[in-house]
């Protein structure tokens, strides 16, 4: 008897999407093989997201107040009957074999996690910017390695058993606007076991205003709280890639005149021996010998004074 066929349901998070929801729908409905279930959590919108959803077919789950996305993404995996859940940020879209290549990855890896490329787009003219593939040899053989050396973005597929077992999305607020890294981290950390292909099926659009871009500051701080995170929960075993970031993480946030989670940063490095940040100019490393603080604090204040 032929083995059953894997059941795959698109799980939307949405606030005030109405104007950009129907380019994911569109999408969705270009699919060469159709989801099973395709469910949107509405997080208290006031611009008429869950009526839109609604006509076009599509289940909603309404919150009575605004929580975040990880919340909803959290509900909605617990209410949908898939073996298999994708998560999809309102605004952005799908290739349209992403369905049919989830299921034939599925049924041919071993895999409780499935990545698949991305492609960032221009939002008003659809430009391609960028396109990137996840590295399948890295991840399969230490994904949580890969996932603090790589800020892994919300494009899988996930077991769903799985993935709720092991807590599903961070819901700190410390960790907000770094959600999916945060994620994949902790899905890495309880062992399941990742996969990519090749094929770019999610597309996103980058537009003015969004969460991430709006917000660059709250970005850099909710990385520091997951690579935090990963540190005591893999005590030195990856000291090395953890330190490397937390180093570069610190040059992000002095550039923000954020002196206090350049220290915290720092400090973590410290704690777990990375005292010599390798990749860095001779001279900062010559500095860090001395104070690390003092480096960072140096090559910004260098850089604000060359500045045209």
């Amino acid at each position: 008897m032929p083995p059953s066929r894997p059941t795959i349901a698109l799980c939307i998070p949405a606030y005030n999407a109405a104007g950009h929801l129907h380019r994911l729908l569109d999408s969705v409905e270009l699919q060469t093989e159709p989801f099973d279930e395709v469910f949107l959590y509405d997080d208290a919108s006031t611009d008429g997201t869950a009526d839109v959803a609604r006509a076009r077919g599509v289940a909603v789950v309404r919150g009575d107040a605004n929580v975040g996305a990880s919340v909803g993404k959290n509900r909605l995996a617990e209410l949908v009957m898939s073996d298999w859940v994708h998560f999809h940020d309102a605004d952005d879209a799908l290739g349209p074999e992403f369905v049919a290549r989830a299921r034939e990855a599925i049924a041919q890896r071993n895999a409780d996690v499935v990545l698949f490329g991305t492609e960032d787009r221009e939002d008003g003219s659809g430009a391609s910017l960028h396109i990137r593939r996840w590295d399948r040899a890295a991840i399969e053989q230490d994904a949580v390695r890969y996932c603090i050396v790589h800020t892994v973005t919300n494009c899988g597929v996930y077991r769903r058993a799985a993935f709720v077992s092991a807590g599903g999305f961070d819901t700190n607020p410390a960790t907000r606007y770094n959600e999916d890294q945060a994620m994949h981290v902790r899905m890495a950390l309880s062992g399941l076991r990742f996969t990519a292909v090749d094929y770019v099926g999610y597309i996103v659009y980058r537009r003015r205003g969004s969460m991430s871009s709006g917000n660059q500051l709250a970005c850099a701080r909710a990385q520091y709280e997951v690579l935090a995170g990963a540190a005591a929960a893999t005590d030195r075993r990856y000291a090395t890639e953890i330190g490397a970031r937390l180093w570069r993480l610190a040059g992000v946030l002095g550039a923000y005149g954020d002196w206090d989670y350049v220290r915290r940063c720092l400090e973590w490095a410290d704690r777990l021996g990375y005292t010599d940040p390798l990749g860095e100019h001779f001279v900062m490393r010559l500095l860090a010998r001395v104070s690390p603080f003092g480096a960072v604090r140096a090559r910004e204040a260098l850089i604000r004074a060359t500045k045209p």
